[in-house]
């Protein structure tokens, strides 16, 4: 964790945060060494200073074990930054009084609240669930702060392009704006990709108006000149509205409408508006997203 050997943050740790619990002891014996060679050789002073504190701070073993852990999941997450190691050790110190052994990062953002940037809506921030090419339909679990598979598609299709949704929007089915990003590869689901919005399909299914915006990513050269509606080929835009009408045809319970395509100036106000339908519902609380 500190520049130490596997087998010195090993010793140092059982002696030190486990010694009195034979239990955890065998638990952290049993960690798999590439987990154990990856916190050992970060070098982060943010990573030693908030390991050492806690190590210092809290003299139960359980606690000191629940800080280590975190700090090596943050870690193998790639969210080790000086904020996120900082409130670890803080929300262990704020509950450390407290029956409850539960340490939980309070700060840390969620995925529908990832800020849109300066030039929305013109270039926006859009979050893969669904890779190119893919049956399996992945959703984003908030509460679980995973992406989790939600179905396999049942009829014989895939989607055509990569599929995400656009943070800090709300629509009419209780969900994020979606949008399709036009590519030539898959992108990894779980990644953030900055997109230009072309266009959106106007669409309706169960739960109410579920538009699909069409976007390229920002910073692909093949898809530089591609700036309107005007600019995509008529065969993609049927073959997307195609995809949206029979993808759900075997599912019991399911429907949709498939409406027309809209142009890229009324993209972009469709996008401020469920910004601005985000953030009134936001004020009152955290919005309960309605699952697609």
């Amino acid at each position: 964790m500190f520049g130490l050997s596997t087998r010195t943050l090993m010793s140092s740790l059982r002696g030190r945060a486990l010694s009195s619990s034979s239990t955890l002891r065998r638990g952290f014996s049993s960690m798999p060494r590439s987990l154990l060679n990856m916190v050992s050789s970060s070098s982060s002073n943010t990573v030693k200073k908030a390991a050492t504190q806690a190590l210092k701070k809290f003299p139960s073993p359980k606690k000191k074990m629940m800080i280590v852990g975190g700090i090596a999941g943050l870690l193998v997450g790639g969210a080790a930054t000086t904020t996120a190691l900082s409130n670890q050790v803080a929300a262990a110190e704020a509950g450390s009084s407290e029956k409850s052994d539960n340490v939980e990062l309070t700060n840390m953002i969620s995925v529908y609240d990832v800020p849109l940037g300066k030039k929305m809506p013109e270039v926006i921030p859009c979050f893969i669930e669904v890779s190119r090419g893919s049956r399996n339909k992945y959703e984003w679990d908030n509460e679980m702060g995973f992406l989790k598979l939600d179905r396999v598609l049942h009829s014989a299709v895939f989607y055509p392009h990569n599929y995400g949704f656009f943070p800090q929007t709300l629509c009419g089915d209780g969900d994020p704006l979606d949008v399709l990003v036009m590519g030539d590869l898959p992108l990894v689901p779980g990644s953030l990709v900055d997109v230009r919005p072309i266009a959106y399909m106007v669409m309706e299914d169960e739960k109410g108006m579920d538009e699909k915006v069409l976007a390229v990513v920002n910073k692909d050269p093949h898809y530089v000149e591609m700036k309107t509606l005007r600019d995509v080929p008529e065969h993609v835009l049927r073959e997307i509205a195609h995809f949206f009408q029979t993808y759900k045809a075997l599912e019991k319970r399911k429907w949709v409408k498939v409406g027309g395509w809209k142009g890229t100036e009324d993209t972009k106000d469709l996008i401020v508006d469920t910004h601005k339908t985000y953030k009134a519902q936001r004020k009152d609380g955290p919005i309960e997203y309605a699952g697609n």
